[in-house]
């Protein structure tokens, strides 16, 4: 007697694409920080927020285009310098581009137009002295305690990340935060670092200009508050963080819903690689993304990357669904990425 065909979990699927130790290290990392991102979650709630998160097209996206590396058909990335901030932020470790947005987003409980001050402390709040929050307190990492020659508590960690985050931010060829105490004193250098335009420093090396709320008029995309609310920005990595970014670009700029991007589109203006590209896999079953499958990648003409008129590509085509980021992101998760 034939046995019953074995159902396909997306764990399962998960493992296929990005292999079973980095699975079972994703999963690990849920558990080492579901509870800073839950106490993360009540310290947004302990502060005015907007209802979605928007970003200035500049952050994402570039315009013009970057100057192709080599032959397009390579599919090689521009060079760092010549992609557009947020993906210039992206790295597998470090925390620049969640403290970037995390900060875009509570400076967005101002009015537009408002150029928002900074009066949360990077830690140790103090809601007596009408500071509910801190930096540290809405910012989730791996940071722990340890034994060994060094002893570093969590705390001491989690603020070593953050300064080397803002010190990534706050370089002279990105200028998307200023450290206005850091030159002259030997505490408090990053207190009350401040925000500046999300395009970054401008093309001639002038310096980049204050950042304001943006108003009704501003060329911008969004996204969903539940995107901090719910603990999000604390389980996606920078890559993912960087496809939705894109997305939500594409989709502020098309009529409908649904969005592609050639890969012409991708690397020289979104400055996205293939690996992440290929994050859509794991963000469709988180449910943020819905993918509509193309049918095949079309004929090349030649090596000049263009298509054959007779035979373009069928693209995949994407969906951001704002409803996904609703949902509790660690519990979400949890059940996607668990074996059993």
């Amino acid at each position: 007697m034939e046995g019953k065909p074995s159902m396909c979990t997306p764990a399962d699927r998960l493992q296929a694409v990005i292999g079973p130790a980095r699975l079972a290290k994703r999963l690990d990392r849920i558990d080492r920080t579901a509870h800073q991102a839950e106490r993360a979650s009540e310290s947004f709630g302990r502060i005015r927020t907007p209802r979605n998160l928007r970003v200035r097209i500049a952050f994402a996206m570039r315009d013009p285009p970057a100057d192709p590396n080599g032959e397009l058909a390579d599919r090689l990335l521009p060079p760092r310098s010549e992609r557009p901030p947020a993906t210039r932020l992206v790295s597998p470790r470090g925390i620049a581009l969640r403290l970037y947005l995390t900060a875009l987003f509570v400076a967005q409980s101002r009015l537009p137009g408002a150029v928002p001050g900074n009066k949360l402390p990077l830690a140790d709040a103090d809601a007596d002295a009408g500071v509910p929050v801190s930096w540290s307190d809405l910012i989730v990492t791996t940071a722990e305690r340890h034994s060994g020659r060094v002893y570093s508590g969590q705390r001491e960690k989690k603020l070593r990340q953050m300064h080397d985050a803002l010190r990534r931010l706050s370089d002279p060829g990105l200028q998307l935060v200023r450290l206005p105490n850091f030159n002259g004193r030997s505490a408090g250098k990053y207190e009350g670092f401040l925000l500046m335009h999300e395009g970054g420093v401008p093309a001639g090396g002038e310096s980049n200009s204050p950042y304001t709320v943006p108003r009704e008029d501003s060329r911008t995309m969004y996204l969903p508050g539940g995107l901090f609310l719910n603990g999000w920005i604390h389980l996606l990595e920078d890559s993912e963080l960087a496809f939705l970014l894109m997305l939500s670009c594409l989709r502020s700029r098309s009529e409908g819903t649904t969005v592609f991007a050639t890969s012409e589109v991708r690397l020289l203006q979104f400055g996205l690689g293939r690996d992440a590209y290929e994050s859509h896999r794991i963000l469709s079953e988180l449910g943020l993304v819905r993918v509509h499958s193309g049918a095949h990648s079309g004929r090349r003409l030649g090596r000049a990357g263009r298509y054959l008129k007779s035979d373009p590509p069928k693209l995949h085509r994407f969906e951001l669904i704002n409803e996904g980021f609703e949902e509790p992101a660690f519990p979400v998760a949890r059940q996607v990425m668990a074996q059993n």
